[in-house]
This record gives C-alpha cells, sequence and structure tokens, in this order.
C-alpha cells in the first residue's frame, strides 16, 4: 500500500534579489525527502514584501533568508507537464535559519510560484554521480549553482557565479535557466570536501550535453548556503 504523504512544514532557502528562488531545505526522510527549486513573486497586504526583502538583504548583507511556509504537501507542488501544481502558499520569511534563531521579517507573506525549475523524490536505488553535480538556475544577472543532492551522506549547497563564459556556443539563457540544467564540474568528486568554493575557476558539462569537451567556465562568487549535518544519514525524526 501507497504510504499517503501527510502535509508538513517545509522550510525553505531564499535567493535572489530581482527575482526570488526557494529552495527545499531536505532531509533523507518520507515526506522531507524532495529536493525542489521554486521561481516566486512575494506579496502581502501592504504590497511591499519584495521591497522588505530586497533592503533587508542589501542593507545587512546576510547570506541566509529562509521561508517558514505553511503546512502542504510538497508533491502539491509538482503539476503536469514539468508546470508548477500548487501556485500559492502563505508563509513567515526570515532573515537566518527560521529554525536556528533567524528574526522575522514579513509575516504573513504570500507566495506565488512562477515556475518549478526542479523537483525530484530522493530515490534510494540510485547511484550517486561520478562527477560533482549542480543544478543551474537563475535570471537575467543572477546565476546560482545547487548542488544536486542523491544519497547519504551528502550535502546541501547554494553558491552564485559572478562571471561564466561559453565554450561550445550554448548560453545560459533565461529559458535554459528555467528548465534546471545539470551541470557535472570537471576534475571534481561528488562530494562535501570538493565542493565549488568562492572566487574559484571552474569548467563545467553540460550533463545532458552529450559532449566530451568543456561548455562553461564560471567565476564561483558568493556561496550563501552549505549544509551537511541533516543530509548525514537517514533520519527517523524531523525538525520541520
Amino acid at each position: 500500500m501507497a504510504t499517503v504523504e501527510p502535509q508538513a512544514v517545509h522550510g525553505m532557502l531564499v535567493l535572489g534579489e530581482e527575482t526570488p528562488f526557494l529552495s527545499h531545505l531536505p532531509m533523507f526522510m518520507f515526506p522531507h525527502d524532495v529536493q525542489a527549486l521554486l521561481e516566486v513573486t512575494f506579496d502581502n497586504a501592504t504590497h511591499d514584501a519584495h521591497r522588505i526583502y530586497l533592503e533587508d538583504r542589501r542593507t545587512t548583507g546576510t547570506d541566509v533568508y529562509t521561508l517558514s511556509p505553511e503546512r502542504f504537501r510538497l508533491s502539491d507542488l509538482a503539476g503536469a507537464g514539468g508546470q508548477p501544481g500548487l501556485i500559492s502558499f502563505t508563509g513567515t520569511l526570515f532573515r537566518g535559519h527560521f529554525e536556528r534563531g533567524g528574526t522575522e521579517i514579513v509575516d504573513p507573506v504570500t507566495v506565488t510560484v512562477r515556475r518549478l525549475v526542479h523537483f525530484r523524490r530522493f530515490d534510494r536505488h540510485a547511484e550517486r554521480p561520478p562527477a560533482l553535480t549542480y543544478v543551474a538556475f537563475g535570471k537575467g544577472r543572477e546565476l546560482f549553482l545547487a548542488h544536486l543532492i542523491n544519497l547519504p551522506p551528502d550535502f546541501d549547497q547554494a553558491i552564485a557565479v559572478r562571471q561564466f563564459r561559453t565554450v561550445s556556443g550554448v548560453p545560459l539563457i533565461d529559458e535554459l535557466l528555467a528548465t534546471g540544467p545539470l551541470l557535472k564540474i570537471v576534475g571534481r568528486d561528488d562530494r562535501a570536501g570538493d565542493r565549488l568554493r568562492e572566487g574559484e575557476q571552474v569548467a563545467a558539462r553540460f550533463l545532458d550535453g552529450g559532449s566530451d569537451g568543456v561548455d562553461l567556465r564560471f567565476s564561483m562568487g558568493r556561496e550563501f548556503y552549505e549544509e551537511e549535518g541533516e543530509l548525514a544519514a537517514v533520519h527517523a525524526v524531523h525538525a520541520h
């Protein structure tokens, strides 16, 4: 008999300035065993939620912003044809981690899902990729990489790209980033010790590009988030 997915609080990392993105903070435990990236908008009763968030981030220089949403089912985010299913929910926006002493900055905030960039429930029968692999996403001048999470022990990471240039002629335009292309980092194993670091120059290939050569060269920017503890093992208890 299939397990019925309960509603739960699914904490989200908030990235981006002009265009906000949410990255689900997962664990290896049902129903939190999902990696999801969403392009969203923020609103509230006074219609200044985005402005408050943007000014707070730019003024404080804080790396981590999180969202503590109302209870919902993660699977409801995944609609037909790669489109978002659940398109709106409410929550509280925090400077810092909402479970680790974060400060409320907008409560309540209404989140509208504009695009489901990546959604994947973890498969305990999957194999760890041989190369360090990331999901590329972003919009306009903002480009981010999120580490592709697979099996415990693993790590969650979100890092910005400061500059990049294409080698293959396939640009990382908004239309391509909207699909969350997978990139394998040349010369790196898929482990936390080999993760991307601020200021590094790295080469990458499109995972599904069919090319043996380098497709992109990156200059890495700011690391906004890195977490290993919550993905160290399969958890029996979850605090979200």
